[in-house]
Parts: structure tokens; C-alpha cells; sequence
């Protein structure tokens, strides 16, 4: 026969609210485990002779509720298997906001559990408050433990696990990305026993003056009237955080986005800051809108892959961004001054080079940014830092003497060296082309994109010049509807 588990709710707080059901399960002779002996009730249970076992050491030898929670099923599953059957006990209903009744019931293919229903903190809730849960289009009901990136400011929000001063704080700078500061909440605490108490304050003051304990929720009431001025941007971002979270959730998420990792993810990162700086250029405000668009995408998967691995989350790339740009702007956040952007710049290399205790050599950046970049970009940029290092032609004559050195050893090697060799010396002279341009203070990058749009523009009006397949052209007839293309672009720009 397979081991047996009662799973039995204990109520919200008072002894009264035990059900006559669960009281019996409780009195069956079989042995009782508690999630957790902190609760009103297990008091009732001492004077009534009823032995239990609870797992609150679980909750001190382990960081993490997850690895808590698992601990406890563990045990739970170990017991039942043990005894032939067993009684788990747990706070208010068993189906609400228990984290280990929900793994206990994904091994019901191996044991017989059964339910016994308790009053639910909701339950408790709603008569405190005299309102119905259904009312105001339905409450939200959430841990504070596992709070969702989007919330609805419009329903009433109910939340449960405030049972530290810590998680206070936390729920609080959650909610004031919705919420105004002054948005009034009630905080329930200890309810269905004689001690409940509704303190009604500001949202910004959750933390600040109420004590919280095990017994403590939150109750959020909807907004009215016009949201608050950042609402519009915070919930769009959470709609978006959220769709991502979906897109990779394992269970049933998309199996391409699934697939992905932070390094296959590099080359969408470079292709769509390519697809933006286009569109900045090319000054189409909807094609920029919906670049930007694509690039967000790929910092928030990002910060959703790193996430799932507990290594950082997208608010704590926004939080770290933001007080860097603090802490790198005194001349603007502090009291140092700056009047021109030279000052400025001055300032910030100083900053950095404060955080940096340990800096790192100038080789040693000059890999990193190889590393990091596309080719022309990462040129351009290593030869503007060895330029403040001191590393210098000493003039532009003699930098067009080293173009035309580096022109000479590719055609040399053109004609007699291997394919190896071209490539090599083909990079110098990229190399030095592209310090040609930094002495005359011009992006490559940017020079380089603009002749590939002057190209296909021009590509585009031969093709539309032709009256049949470019392929049954001429060279010489190509290069006649060239011509004829560069003259009406130019005519009309």
C-alpha cells in the first residue's frame, strides 16, 4: 500500500478557527510534522496532548526558501514513507501560498495524499477589511516572496509573507515603481486572533515605523483617478520583463529562445546596434523607435538568462547603472564644478581611475576592447587610447609615407605571398587608413555606413534604370547607367 499523507490546514491564528476535520486528522495517532511551530494555533496542540514535530530548523540551516522548501518535502515524503502515513500541517489553507504542498502533490502518483481545508489569511482578510475579495474586479493575491515583475494598480492587492523588516522594505520599493508615495495602505497583522490589529499609513512608510512578525500581510487598494507620471514607462517595462520570463519559461516557453545563451546571443547584440545607429542616421523616428525596441530586447534576455542563474537581474543593472552615473557626475550630483565638457571628461577618467584600486595596464584595455568590438570600431578606439599614452606620428606627412609603406607591402604580397600574408598585410593598411582618419577627426564607422547607403541607393536606381538583367550588360554599359544613376541622385538631393 502506499504511504499516506494528510495534508491539513491550520487556519489563519486563533485555536477557534481549526476546523473539526482538520482537529481530528491532528488527533488520528498517526505522527504530525509542522511546516512551522511559529503559529497561534500549535499552542491549542501542546494542550491537547497532540505530539508533533516541527521543521523550523530547516528555516536556520538553509539561505535560500527554495532549498527550505525542498528540505521540508524531503522530509515530509522520508516520514510518510517511514510511518505508512503521516499528518503535515501548515498555516491557514493548505492550497494557499504553501510552496511545499505544491511539491508534496506532484508525487501523488506515489503516495495518497489527501487535503484538509483551513481558513485562508484571504478568508481572515476579508472579513477584517469587510470587503469582498471578488469586488473591484478580484484581488490580487501574491507572496511577497515571490512577487511578479507586472502588477494591476487598478485591483486591490493582498499580500501575503510580510513577515520581516527586510521583505517591508523590499515589497515597498516594488510597489512605489506603481504607486505613488503617498498611496495609502493597510497592513494586517496577526489576523483571526485577538490581537488583530489595520494600520492604515502611506505606502512610503511601510518600513519605517509598523513592527511585522510571521502573521503580517499587505493590503494595496486599487488607484483612482490618473496614475502617477512614471506608471506609464514601469509598467511597460515589467509587460515587457514578463513576456521575456515567459519566453523562457522551461515548461512552456519558446523553444528558441530557450535554446539560447548569453554567447549565442553576442552576434543579435552587434547586428541590432548596427540596425540602430542606421536608423538614428537615416532620421526616421519610427525606425528608430522600433531599433531601440530591438535592442532593449537583447539587454532584457540577457538580464533574464544571467537571472535564472541567481548572477544578476535587470533591476540590478539598472540600479548599478544609475549610481554610477551618480557617483560619475559629481558636477552635477555632488559640488565639483565643471563648466566644459573637457573639465568633464577630465573628471570622469579621474573617478574611474579611483574605482579601479588596482588598474588594469593599458594593453591589458587594449585586448578588452578588441574583445568587445567590431573590427573598425575596436581600430578606431585602440588608436585613440595609445594616442594619450603618448603613442604618436609626429605628423600627418608622415603618416600618409606609412599608407603608402603599407600600400607597397600589399601589393608585393599580393603578387607573390601567400593568402596568409595578404590578409596580414591588408590589416595594416585598414590599420593605418584608419588612423588617416582620426588625424582628420572622422568617424570610419560612420564614413564607411555612409557609403554603403550612397552605394545601394545608387544600386537601386541602376536596377531601376535597366530595362533587362544586369548580368546582360556590358561593363561599359554598367558603367554608363552608373553615371546616369549618380546624376539624378544628385539632382534630386
Amino acid at each position: 500500500m502506499q504511504p499516506a499523507i494528510t495534508i491539513v490546514g491550520l487556519g489563519p491564528g486563533a485555536p477557534e478557527h481549526l476546523t473539526r476535520q482538520a482537529l481530528e486528522a491532528l488527533q488520528s495517532g498517526v505522527p504530525v510534522y509542522l511546516r512551522t511551530a511559529v503559529h497561534p494555533t500549535v499552542g491549542a496542540l501542546a494542550e491537547l496532548d497532540i505530539p508533533f514535530h516541527s521543521f523550523d530548523a530547516f528555516y536556520e540551516a538553509h539561505d535560500r526558501f527554495e532549498d527550505v522548501y525542498r528540505a521540508i518535502t524531503g522530509a515530509v515524503l522520508e516520514a510518510a514513507a517511514a510511518h505508512g502515513a503521516v499528518v503535515y500541517a501548515v498555516p491557514g489553507h493548505p492550497l494557499v501560498a504553501e510552496a511545499t504542498v505544491e511539491a508534496l502533490l506532484a508525487h501523488e502518483a506515489d503516495y495518497r495524499i489527501a487535503l484538509v481545508p483551513g481558513l485562508s489569511f484571504l478568508d481572515a482578510a476579508s472579513a477584517a477589511l469587510r470587503r469582498d475579495p471578488t469586488g473591484d474586479g478580484g484581488w490580487q493575491l501574491l507572496d511577497a516572496l515571490q512577487l511578479p515583475t507586472t502588477l494591476n494598480p487598478r485591483q486591490p492587492l493582498l499580500i501575503s509573507q510580510i513577515y520581516s523588516h527586510h521583505i517591508a522594505s523590499e515589497i515597498k520599493l516594488q510597489l512605489l515603481e506603481v504607486y505613488p508615495e503617498s498611496h495609502p495602505i493597510r497592513l494586517l497583522q496577526r489576523l483571526g486572533t485577538k490581537e488583530e490589529r489595520i494600520v492604515e499609513l502611506p505606502l512610503v512608510e511601510l518600513d519605517r515605523s509598523q513592527p511585522v512578525d510571521h502573521l503580517s500581510c499587505l493590503f494595496v487598494p486599487p488607484l483612482t483617478g490618473e496614475p502617477p507620471e512614471s506608471y506609464p514607462i514601469t509598467r511597460a517595462i515589467s509587460e515587457l520583463v514578463e513576456v521575456i520570463r515567459r519566453l523562457r519559461d522551461p515548461v512552456d516557453g519558446c523553444p528558441w529562445d530557450l535554446e539560447q545563451t548569453p554567447k549565442s546571443l553576442c552576434r543579435y547584440i552587434v547586428e541590432e546596434a548596427y540596425e540602430t545607429v542606421d536608423a538614428i542616421e537615416s532620421e526616421d523616428a519610427d525606425a528608430i523607435c522600433e531599433e531601440l525596441g530591438d535592442l532593449l530586447l537583447q539587454v532584457v534576455l540577457q538580464a533574464q538568462i544571467f537571472g535564472e542563474s541567481d548572477d544578476f537581474t535587470l533591476a540590478e543593472i539598472a540600479s548599478g547603472l544609475t549610481a554610477k552615473l551618480i557617483r560619475r557626475h559629481p558636477h552635477v550630483f555632488g559640488e565639483v564644478s565643471a563648466s566644459t565638457a573637457e573639465e568633464v571628461h577630465r573628471n570622469w577618467e579621474a573617478i574611474k581611475a579611483q574605482e579601479k584600486a588596482t588598474a588594469p595596464t593599458l594593453s591589458a584595455k587594449l585586448r578588452k576592447i578588441a574583445r568587445q568590438l567590431p573590427a573598425l570600431a575596436a581600430t578606431a578606439e585602440i588608436s585613440a587610447k595609445v594616442v594619450k599614452a603618448g603613442f604618436e606620428w609626429p605628423n600627418a606627412a608622415s603618416l600618409w609615407a606609412k599608407l603608402e609603406e603599407e600600400l607597397g607591402e600589399l601589393r608585393q604580397a599580393i603578387a607573390h605571398e601567400s593568402s596568409e600574408r595578404q590578409a596580414e598585410e591588408w590589416g595594416d593598411v585598414l590599420f593605418t587608413l584608419i588612423n588617416v582618419a582620426r588625424w582628420q577627426k572622422l568617424d570610419p564607422e560612420a564614413a564607411l555606413r555612409a557609403t554603403n547607403r550612397r552605394f545601394l541607393m545608387r544600386f537601386e536606381r541602376v536596377e531601376a534604370l535597366a530595362d533587362r538583367e544586369l548580368s546582360h550588360y556590358s561593363i561599359e554599359e554598367l558603367e554608363a547607367l552608373w553615371q546616369q544613376a549618380k546624376r539624378e541622385l544628385a539632382e534630386h538631393s
